[in-house]
């Protein structure tokens, strides 16, 4: 009766949804590696330290050498 995502659909597996939409976004912008790691950290964020805390949005993105908007 709810889409997948709805916060009333009770049946969706709304974390493999997740899990396939960061994977295809963050394969735009990081290296498979680092994707991996930083899935990791984002997966395990109630366990980090602070100092992890402050650190997790570093990255290397990856530019590319032609806009996408032309």
């Amino acid at each position: 009766m709810y889409p997948s995502g709805h916060a009333r659909n009770a049946t969706c597996d709304l974390k493999g949804i997740l899990k396939n939409k960061f994977q295809i976004l963050g394969s735009l912008a990081l290296e498979q590696q680092e994707l991996d790691a930083f899935l990791q950290k984002l997966n395990n964020i109630e366990n980090l330290s602070n100092k992890e805390l402050q650190d997790i949005y570093y990255c290397n993105i990856k530019y590319a050498n032609k806009s996408i908007d032309a």
